[in-house]
């Protein structure tokens, strides 16, 4: 059996004499540089860092986990990329990461959340052998006519905000008028 939703059936008594406003918001310079932004963040690129591991760089790294002395199941990986601080690890991973530089070889003492879904690692503690291939900082491209060719396919930036201004206006508009017809509806 399935409950699913039904239109009911119209009967209308009475078909002209509707009004309905249909506003469509304007697009400010904030949202366009909200989208700007968010097209920078994606368009970043991995950049090797010479120094130590701190938060926000991301590391192509091999481990292996060690229970007891013996690996366990989905406890290795081989060029991991991890965004170090984005908590996508079991607590403490990312942290022993930190001050650690390319090339390094070394191992992280850390114990399993005990809410960890596998029941045979939870509340454990383990030993995560570690090797670092590289450290990497996202270096953001910068807001000009070569990001508006790359990203935007238009030559210059003024163009590139217009089209996202388009764009934006554009989804404001099909809103807009997806309400209008709600309320006539």
């Amino acid at each position: 059996t399935a409950t699913v939703a039904l239109q009911p059936e119209l009967k209308l008594t009475k078909t002209t004499g509707f009004t309905s406003q249909c506003v469509t918001p304007e697009v400010t310079d904030k949202e366009i540089d909200t989208v700007l932004e968010r097209r920078r963040n994606y368009a970043a690129e991995l950049v090797p860092h010479k120094g130590p591991a701190v938060k926000g760089n991301v590391v192509h790294m091999d481990f292996e986990g060690l229970l007891d002395g013996v690996a366990f199941k989905g406890g290795t990986a081989k060029d991991q990329s991890v965004q170090l601080g984005s908590g996508r690890m079991i607590p403490g991973f990312e942290d022993g990461i930190l001050g650690h530089k390319a090339g390094d070889e070394f191992e992280i003492n850390v114990t399993f959340p005990k809410n960890y879904p596998n029941k045979e690692l939870a509340g454990k503690p383990v030993v995560f052998k570690i090797k670092l291939h590289d450290v990497c900082v996202r270096q953001l491209p910068a807001l000009n006519s070569d990001f508006a060719k790359k990203v935007g396919k238009v030559d210059t930036m003024e163009a590139f905000r217009e089209q996202v201004r388009k764009q934006l206006h554009d989804g404001k508009l099909a809103s807009a008028l997806n309400r209008a017809k709600d309320q006539i509806l």
